[in-house]
């Protein structure tokens, strides 16, 4: 929230009872910003302290864009006017954030395409693109099919009781067969392949390995601490543990995918936000944390996505479906205690107001997207195949990775 005191007086304006006051934020002191002061919600403490050490940035105001848009184009759009289809509806926005094509249909996600051409890196039976918060569109590829795992580990393929009467043998030919001639029992069985592989090398991987084994190359897994976050850190430390057994997984790239859900708080909003904020802080300090432990912070980066932000007006006891956001990125290689983007003027009716201060977008999914795939080792000329419209915006790298 800006805490400067003309920018809060008009926050406070919107907000009104939603509004916090001054004296319980926690204020950062960004690098290289001329805006005005800006401060955290009070369940952020981790955050802040992340922050103002360097190892976090917060990148102001991007959303879903097809296009470069300002508030006077917005206000006299016309039918010809570029923009991602049924904005302000959370499906729609959550399928453009994580397929990148905010105007078009797309089967796959920017993440998933991502993995397509990095995937070739790694030399292992698991996927480059792994979920702990279940299916989803972000990792999504032409050739990669996302690995689907638990907070408790991978999921085995267990043999049917025999009470329900299923002969386990044949069930298993079924399953196993590469003879089968029709469609989907080839696919059937390409899937059950997979899945029984994969979890016989997650589980090979994680394993915590009681002694050392000449014989045995896998070092194993050491004990790992326990999360603060509730679920969302039960899935952080999952990830750990596969980080932690990426070079028994033969994973020279690793990409996951946590959800945290909860935030439409259309009422309710002071306590509930709170809590949810709270389980953020917790998991995602912990996790940076265990990635120094594990010697690998530079080398991981946790970034936040969310469909949409909410708008600024209230409606009593909650606020309704925004559009711009702002977003953490953390890690060893971020450059940190910075503001990226352009921060937004926070008030009604202002040159960023869409109506009852839903912020238009400053900075598109496509440039946050195309500065992470950069990152991970996507080159300048393969950008335009992980985000097709990058080229209608002005930089495709935001600046903040460490050179």
């Amino acid at each position: 929230m800006p805490v400067s005191p003309t920018e809060y007086a008009a926050y406070a304006a919107a907000r009104q009872t939603l509004a916090l006051p001054t004296s319980a934020l926690l204020p950062l002191s960004p690098t290289g910003y001329s805006g005005p002061s800006l401060a955290l919600h009070p369940s952020l403490l981790k955050l802040q302290g992340l922050f103002n050490s360097g190892k976090a940035a917060v990148m102001a105001n991007v959303g879903t864009l097809a296009q470069p848009i300002t508030k006077d184009q917005w206000d006299k759009r016309t039918p010809t006017t570029r923009l991602p289809y049924q904005l302000f509806s959370h499906s729609d926005q959550s399928r453009e954030w994580q397929t990148g094509i905010p105007d078009a249909a797309s089967r796959t996600g920017w993440l998933g395409r991502a993995g397509d051409l990095l995937d070739s890196l790694n030399n292992s039976p698991v996927s480059i693109c792994m979920s702990l918060g279940g299916n989803n569109m972000l990792e999504v590829g032409n050739t990669v099919v996302q690995y689907q795992l638990t907070a408790q580990g991978p999921v085995a393929l267990r043999e049917l009781d025999s009470p329900y009467g299923v002969n386990t043998p044949a069930l298993r030919i079924l399953l196993t067969d590469n003879a089968r001639t029709n469609k989907m029992e080839r696919e059937l069985t390409a899937v059950a392949r997979r899945a029984i592989s994969t979890e016989s090398a997650v589980s090979y991987a994680i394993a915590p390995s009681a002694s050392p084994d000449p014989k045995d190359p896998r070092k194993g897994t050491q004990p790992m601490p326990t999360f603060g976050g509730g679920t969302l850190g039960a899935q952080l430390r999952m990830v750990a543990r596969m980080i932690a057994a990426r070079k028994d997984l033969g994973h020279a790239r690793q990409i996951f995918y946590v959800s945290h859900g909860g935030y439409d708080m259309h009422s309710d909003l002071i306590t509930n936000h709170a809590k949810r904020l709270a389980e953020l802080d917790a998991a995602v300090s912990d996790f940076y944390q265990q990635t120094v432990a594990l010697g690998v912070s530079d080398q991981v980066t946790t970034f936040t996505a969310s469909e949409f932000g909410r708008a600024l007006q209230s409606n009593g006891d909650g606020s309704d479906h925004g559009w711009g956001a702002h977003h953490f990125v953390v890690g060893g290689a971020v450059h940190g205690q910075r503001i990226f983007g352009q921060w937004p003027t926070v008030a009604l009716k202002s040159s960023d107001d869409a109506g009852n201060g839903r912020l238009i977008p400053t900075t598109a999914v496509d440039q946050y997207a195309a500065t992470l795939a950069t990152w991970m080792g996507v080159s300048a000329g393969q950008l335009s195949t992980v985000l097709p419209n990058i080229g209608r915006f002005a930089s495709s790298n935001l600046g903040f990775f460490s050179a």
